[in-house]
């Protein structure tokens, strides 16, 4: 009889094993403090490579921030002529001086214009009494010209959030616009990679595209690049409601320059990480930055992994360390670890038998290859394939309730996420339908699908 040490929510158990008993997969489940962790197979067979996932998940506690670091935001808008139609550019300024009410006194704060160049309203001004109506002014003097020069709004805006002083770790780029980039660097590829460059210096970009036009495949690379957050409003009017829950999550902060660092153990390779920013170490190690994280934050990873078994028994695959500091005055460095293990056997009809899917990582993976499917959907509707795309989210449909019932004994927040995605996939079906019929609507429905997917990968 053998004998398995399994971990679960910080304890240990250890399960008997008779010859021949098959190991349910969440033996492997390994939870520390906020952050929690399970290959995606229970069992790999010696001798043979295999593929598979390591899910991890950040689930920071739901609690009132006691107190609320100092904050440094850098607004940047987008004032191309295209802002003046439906009065964009008044919303965004009413939105902006909405948020400037709600800053706290100490806080920084810059404002910048882009159009065929970048214009500076505010270089870094401390918030106070004396310095509130100057910055109103400034907003308030913004008008529209011109084309869509995004890059040099970003780099300034990021450029001054990084040269945010110690006193101020909570570093927010905030980019409006309504339009697609055309004048410098343009590219998806080109402005993810000025995003990625803030990451450094713990600066997040959030991302607000405003009515039809904008690029979301753009916008989308600034949040994801830097571990941010993608919104799309159809009606100029939802901004200040969306500044608002910015900000909110902002004071909520719980952790900041927070990042994990995977550590493959012999035999293991860590292939790449789905859908989110990494860096390869000299060393073979994985980081991903993930920036502040709120208070109820919840965050998941999965890492592209192989295995390669050399003999029987427990095998170490890889440790996940989470990293933050507290965002208070210490400003302490805290740190969690989690092993994640497999068995190794030589029989082939057990490895077989007990090599199932742990129901959380696959609840994960089959979120992560629905989350894929809804944009290539996109990409069909913005083809004018509506038809196309309309049987593709049906299709995604279907995967996700098989996902709901293989996910049958995962966390009720693992169920109620693929239910939330799914109720997504749901209003894109309706909306490609719709656009079957009525083409001019394929480009919302494109936007909406394309802002329910990036929600579901956490962006």
């Amino acid at each position: 009889m053998a004998s398995v040490v399994t971990q679960s929510a910080g304890s240990e158990q250890v399960v008997a094993v008779a010859p021949g008993q098959t190991v349910q997969a969440q033996v492997n489940v390994s939870v520390q403090g906020w952050l929690g962790g399970a290959p995606g197979v229970n069992t790999v067979l010696v001798g043979g490579s295999t593929d598979t996932h390591l899910g991890l998940w950040i689930d920071v506690p739901q609690s009132q921030v006691a107190a609320r670091a100092p904050i440094d935001l850098a607004l940047v808008v987008d004032c191309s002529g295209s802002m003046m139609a439906e009065n964009r550019l008044d919303h965004a300024k009413m939105a902006a001086t909405s948020m400037l009410e709600t800053l706290r006194d100490g806080d920084i704060v810059s404002i910048y214009a882009f159009s065929d160049a970048v214009y500076e309203y505010a270089a870094p001004t401390v918030v106070s009494r004396e310095t509130r109506g100057a910055l109103v002014q400034a907003i308030s003097r913004m008008e529209t010209m011109g084309g869509t020069n995004l890059y040099a709004g970003l780099q300034a805006g990021e450029a001054r959030a990084m040269s945010a002083p110690p006193s101020h770790a909570v570093r927010r780029v905030i980019v409006i616009s309504d339009g697609m980039a055309n004048i410098g660097p343009s590219s998806p590829e080109e402005l993810g990679a000025l995003a990625a460059r803030g990451t450094d210096s713990n600066v997040q970009v959030s991302a607000i595209g405003v009515g039809l036009q904008y690029d979301e495949r753009t916008l989308g690379a600034l949040a994801m690049r830097s571990a941010g957050r993608l919104y799309h409003l159809e009606q100029p009017s939802q901004m200040a409601q969306i500044l608002r829950t910015e900000f909110d999550r902002l004071s909520q902060t719980a952790a900041t320059d927070a990042y994990v660092e995977l550590t493959p153990a012999p035999g293991a390779e860590l292939v790449g990480v789905e859908s989110a920013q990494f860096e390869r170490r000299p060393d073979g190690k994985l980081r991903v930055p993930l920036g502040a994280l709120f208070s109820g934050q919840h965050r998941e990873l999965l890492v592209r992994t192989r295995v390669h078994a050399a003999r029987e028994g427990s095998m170490s695959v890889a440790t996940a360390r989470l990293v933050y500091r507290d965002p208070s005055g210490s400003r302490a460095e805290r740190a969690q670890n989690v092993a994640l293990e497999v068995r190794a056997s030589n029989d082939r009809s057990q490895t077989q038998a007990v090599a199932a899917q742990d129901a959380r990582v696959g609840a994960m993976v089959a979120s992560y290859e629905a989350a894929q499917s809804q944009l290539r959907a996109v990409e069909m509707l913005n083809r004018g394939q509506a038809a196309q795309a309309a049987q593709e989210f049906e299709r995604v449909e279907r995967q996700l309730q098989q996902a709901q019932v293989a996910a049958a004994s995962a966390p009720e927040s693992v169920r109620a996420n693929i239910v939330r995605q799914a109720q997504g996939v749901s209003r894109s079906r309706a909306r490609a339908v719709e656009a079957v019929a009525r083409p001019a609507s394929s480009r919302a429905a494109a936007l909406g699908a394309n802002a329910d997917a990036f929600g579901a990968l956490g962006y």
